[in-house]
């Protein structure tokens, strides 16, 4: 009896890794969490830009599942650059799921390079690698020897798992192509953007589990795009945006749309009256979830707030009870307002210098 319990208990441990760490942690946010999906996409956009994120799913089970990250990037400019340009960042996450706390702890570099195709255009490559860290722990598990006759006893003695631990080393890279361009404003009739990528996870197919064998993961592609469409004499932008995801067996598919209103644009000269920005919109993730998605920008800062109401064959257990995530952003320079698509601005204005 010991022994099929300690097979059940491995075997939910390592199906629980199959689906939440060989396919990642999800992020509903994923246009924010952009170099999350695709390493090429750190230093594109924004020279230096820094997000947290949390996230907890499963509210309706005993333990929800719970997923912390953060991203930082940086562009590695000069004056003198005006071809390429190097970028790097930092992504650190850990998910942590069930009563056994299976965790997972992520830490990685990112090391690229952006080339200036055009005026208005920008080809990256990048590179990622990270360490690893599974580990599970035991104490809240019920062993057969904790039954005392009548009842579960935890003053008993339980029995221990030999291994709760492993670490590897994980590899990906990714190249995206971005377009931008505006006149001084978002809100001026041609402030569009764009960016279209391909990214590849797990290069180095690690292998994954407690025992020193196990199985490896798949390697994962990504093949995602956001766009940025001004509406013609209307402070506001359409924002569509999908990410298709491919590993092993497994297919998934983001599309959605974001609505972003104008509040106001930063001031021309004296810098007194700071750009905002509010958006709305939604994101559909092929038979597991609805998500509606809330964003607010003021200046160099963001929030977003997103929830999934789940729509897969767990409705009956889950009351519709997905994933609550907040996200939180710093940059540089706002991602709206005059310093968009501003490819010729002043050294002052560290976006697309």
């Amino acid at each position: 009896m010991k022994k099929v319990l300690l097979f059940i208990i491995i075997s939910i441990s390592l199906l629980q890794t199959k689906y939440l760490f060989a396919q990642d942690p999800h992020y509903s946010q994923y246009n924010e969490m952009s170099v999350y999906i695709n390493p090429a996409l750190c230093g594109v956009a924004y020279d230096v830009r820094a997000i947290l994120n949390y996230r907890s799913q499963w509210q309706s089970v005993s333990t929800p599942y719970k997923t912390y990250g953060a991203t930082a990037e940086f562009a590695i400019k000069h004056q003198k650059t005006k071809k390429a340009y190097l970028t790097t960042g930092l992504i650190a996450y850990q998910d942590v799921a069930g009563s056994g706390n299976l965790s997972q702890l992520h830490i990685g570099g990112i090391l690229g390079v952006v080339v200036n195709t055009g005026k208005n255009s920008k080809l990256s490559f990048a590179a990622t690698g990270s360490i690893d860290q599974l580990r599970v722990s035991a104490g809240n598990f019920q062993w057969e020897n904790q039954y005392n006759g009548y009842q579960y006893d935890a003053a008993l003695p339980g029995e221990t798992l030999p291994t709760n631990q492993t670490t590897y080393a994980d590899f990906g890279a990714g190249v995206n192509y971005h377009f931008s361009k505006s006149e001084r404003y978002i809100s001026s009739n041609d402030g569009h953007r764009f960016d279209i990528g391909f990214s590849m996870y797990h290069l180095n197919t690690p292998l994954y589990g407690f025992f020193g064998e196990g199985a490896t993961q798949y390697i994962k592609y990504i093949q995602h795009a956001s766009f940025t469409i001004a509406l013609p004499n209307v402070k506001a932008n359409i924002i569509p945006s999908y990410i298709l995801s491919f590993q092993g067996p497994s297919v998934e598919i983001n599309a959605g749309v974001m609505f972003r209103y104008i509040i106001s644009d930063a001031a021309k000269r004296s810098g007194v009256i700071k750009p905002m920005a509010i958006s709305a919109g939604g994101y559909y993730r092929t038979k597991d979830a609805f998500i509606p998605q809330v964003l607010f920008e003021y200046d160099k800062y963001a929030v977003g707030v997103s929830y999934d109401l789940n729509m897969s064959p767990l409705t009956a257990y889950s009351n519709l009870q997905g994933g609550l995530e907040i996200i939180l952003r710093y940059s540089w320079s706002p991602g709206y307002g005059r310093s968009v698509g501003n490819t010729s601005g002043p050294k002052s204005t560290p976006y697309f210098r």
